[in-house]
């Protein structure tokens, strides 16, 4: 008889970390799908769209910052404004700190587009939050309170 034969095959449990990150990509993918008719008829492309995030992220941004942060060429961030522009999405003003400069800001369209598009996830997820009991929504809420702590 072999020894090997006599050896029961070992099978190792992935560690907590991996499969609590398994949960959180089952659940990004699982929010992502809230509402998903909503974010399908926004009818821009992804430049674009990459370029409404960072406005609403920077409040408002030069083209060469946006450009320089998209890692994307300057001209091609005036094409993708001028569109955002067209479409209501985004507007151009004088900088405040210097007249001779631009920059670009969303629009209340553009600010309520992307609120909407986010505040769908977030009531989706506060939806289920309500079925928990309260032990385990204080559990969650401390590990999330410790994961937004290395952030």
């Amino acid at each position: 008889m072999s020894h090997s034969a006599d050896q029961a095959v070992v099978t190792v449990a992935p560690d907590l970390s991996e499969q609590v990150r398994e949960q959180f990509a089952t659940l990004i993918r699982l929010i992502s799908m809230v509402d998903l008719q909503a974010w399908m008829s926004l009818d821009i492309t992804m430049a674009q769209f990459k370029v409404l995030l960072f406005l609403w992220r920077t409040r408002r941004a030069r083209v060469g910052v946006i450009a320089e942060n998209l890692g994307i060429h300057v001209s091609n961030v005036t094409g993708i404004l001028d569109r955002l522009v067209e479409a209501g999405f985004v507007c151009r003003e004088d900088d405040a700190g210097d007249r001779r400069l631009v920059v670009s800001r969303l629009t209340p369209k553009g600010e309520a587009t992307l609120a909407l598009l986010y505040e769908g996830r977030a009531a989706s997820i506060h939806e289920r939050l309500t079925k928990l009991p309260n032990e385990q929504l204080q559990a969650l809420r401390a590990g999330l309170g410790a994961l937004l702590a290395e952030w």
